[in-house]
């Protein structure tokens, strides 16, 4: 069958490769036949070496890349009950779990959900990872159905696959949504619906940003930097319920760099010294790492089968067009999500 893969992680290139198909799922396990798949930048990075020493502990290759799909069951494991053979599935899984570039793979029951024919192929394609990413950091920042009505949000980011979620979940839920990005993806931030846009490489516009909870969704970075003017938005305001949380946290980064045993204590004492002192100034502080949810890839999967919500689609492809892409950096830019259809869709 085909597969899409790294052989190494210098320069982590992805290769087509053909291989021997999965053995049959183990207990809890489901094997899903490919309708679709996404790019996600996790993907990316994970690619050039970026939390190998937590994914890849041992060093094997080739390493198969992907986090989410839209894919048919064809089999389920011992223990299965709740999902039949033939079903549609949203896809969502972790690095530390396994991989969706390939024809055939088999996933953990919880990295699933079914889903109706009202959600389409090519948003579903694109959907699992980012979306549950944007909602889990919504949720951090005490956001939801519930609590988002009127409240001012900022989400940074909010171009790229898991910011355009998280723009279109607040304002479903009625906050009022700033969304900060590169200049040249104002029309599309204008086609999600965002009540204001900024461009992050306008000083006095940035400083201008009046928002109470801050939503962090760019692609993780160094997060030593020394000034952070999301986080100076905040600490001019006196607005109970203020929040700053962020998908851009230097976890995977600092073990990388150290190892995970190191790593992991560096990261942590990192986020006490962010979260202390954006306590004293009345700001709770929050990092987000993803976690596979099927109730949740469950609640995404109908709110975007929903005729009225903005697509996130910013492009899409043949699924024997993944390497290209992927490995052009250029291509792999474009706003939203790029997904890649196989022929099964």
């Amino acid at each position: 069958m085909k597969a899409f893969m790294i052989g190494g992680y210098n320069p982590g290139t992805l290769l087509s490769a053909t291989v021997p198909a999965p053995a049959a799922p183990g207990a809890n396990q489901v094997q899903l036949a490919l309708i679709g798949t996404s790019i996600n930048p996790i993907d990316a990075m994970v690619a050039r070496g970026y939390g190998a020493p937590l994914f890849n502990r041992r060093g094997h290759f080739p390493v198969m890349l992907g986090r989410d799909a839209v894919a048919r069951v064809v089999a389920v494991g011992q223990g299965i009950t709740d999902i039949q053979t033939g079903q549609r599935v949203l896809v969502a899984a972790s690095p530390r779990i396994g991989g969706t570039y390939a024809d055939l793979f088999n996933l953990p029951r919880h990295c699933v959900a079914p889903i109706g024919p009202e959600l389409s192929d090519t948003t579903a394609a694109g959907l699992g990872y980012a979306g549950l990413t944007a909602l889990q950091a919504l949720t951090a920042a005490n956001l939801s159905a519930d609590t988002a009505r009127g409240k001012q949000v900022c989400i940074n980011g909010a171009s790229g696959g898991v910011g355009s979620v998280a723009v279109i979940l607040a304002l479903r839920w009625g906050a009022t949504v700033t969304a900060v990005a590169s200049g040249q993806n104002r029309a599309w931030l204008q086609r999600l619906g965002a009540h204001q846009i900024v461009d992050y490489r306008d000083p006095a516009a940035m400083a201008d940003i009046a928002a109470d909870i801050i939503v962090n969704c760019a692609t993780p970075a160094d997060d030593d930097r020394q000034r952070d003017p999301l986080m100076e938005i905040l600490q001019r305001r006196t607005s109970p319920g203020r929040a700053y949380v962020t998908t851009s946290n230097p976890v995977l980064g600092a073990v990388t760099e150290h190892g995970v045993v190191r790593g992991l204590a560096t990261s942590g004492k990192t986020y006490l010294k962010k979260r202390l002192a954006a306590r004293r100034h009345g700001i709770r502080y929050r990092w987000v790492l993803f976690k596979e949810n099927p109730q949740q890839l469950e609640y995404l999967a109908s709110l975007f089968a929903h005729p009225g919500t903005a697509n996130i689609v910013g492009a899409c492809h043949g699924f024997t067009a993944l390497p290209e892409v992927f490995n052009d950096s250029a291509a792999a830019r474009t706003p939203g999500k790029t997904v890649f259809l196989t022929s099964r869709s």
